[in-house]
């Protein structure tokens, strides 16, 4: 089968739009959005319109989860942005309104068939990291992620492109060594890094998405127009600091 997997949006539609050109110019037809389509960036209704449109499968995030009650629980200035972008999803056409909530309260937990599974956070929770640093950190934490995980697991929630895998030990491969290419050996077991569309924290700035071809796996970085995200950013209310533009033209 072949298609591909985004997450991580994170209100970025121009990041967005380039991606989606790239998957159409690949001949890619199906697309599964790991979730976090909203949160730190400037567009949030234009990116749920988009993935409403495009995906045919979509696994809710965090932030996604945010936008059906309320920000608890988030840093205060991730609450003040999400507040932000839930305030202005239920504004204009009401039966557009109702769509993105529909769509939002139709967004799966998660998704496993034939041993493959696709999460935005981890096998456990929407909100659980599995951290590169884990591997030597946390090996617990990948163990309880490895026994829920038939045969791969795909997640976007660190942002950060690559594979955890379990045998003979457990490691981690970012992408960027792997040069954007992954080939699953059947009988193993893999955590996958998709990456992130809107919010890369690899030190790439690039948006990323991962093509699946069978077993055949990889991360693709398409250019955006990165500065006109950061003006619009610079634009809206005091929630959108200096910092968030900062970090997106460094990819971390």
């Amino acid at each position: 089968m072949h298609y591909a997997v985004i997450g991580c949006i994170h209100s970025n539609v121009e990041a967005l739009r380039a991606v989606l050109a790239d998957i159409r110019h690949r001949g890619v037809e199906r697309i599964v959005c790991l979730g976090d389509i909203v949160g730190f960036g400037p567009d949030p209704a234009e990116c749920v319109d988009l993935v409403r449109q495009h995906c045919f499968m979509y696994v809710r995030g965090d932030h996604d989860l945010a936008m059906l009650g309320t920000s608890e629980g988030f840093i205060p200035k991730t609450q003040a942005i999400l507040d932000w972008a839930r305030t202005g999803l239920q504004e204009g056409d009401p039966q557009l309104v109702q769509a993105r909530v529909g769509f939002f309260e139709g967004g799966l937990e998660c998704f496993s068939s034939a041993g493959i599974s696709f999460v935005h956070g981890s096998p456990r929770s929407p909100s659980e990291y599995l951290f590169p640093s884990d591997v030597s950190k946390n090996p617990r934490k990948l163990r309880v992620a490895f026994a829920a995980t038939e045969k791969v697991t795909f997640f976007t929630h660190t942002q950060v492109p690559g594979v955890i895998l379990q045998d003979p030990e457990l490691t981690w491969h970012p992408a960027q060594e792997l040069d954007g290419f992954f080939h699953y050996k059947k009988g193993a077991k893999a955590l996958i890094g998709v990456g992130a569309v809107g919010q890369p924290r690899d030190g790439d700035p690039r948006a990323c998405y991962l093509e699946i071809n069978k077993n055949q796996m990889h991360w693709r970085r398409v250019e955006y127009d990165l500065e006109a995200v950061c003006e619009k950013m610079r634009a809206l209310p005091e929630v959108f600091t200096s910092d968030y533009a900062i970090r997106l033209t460094k990819g971390r």
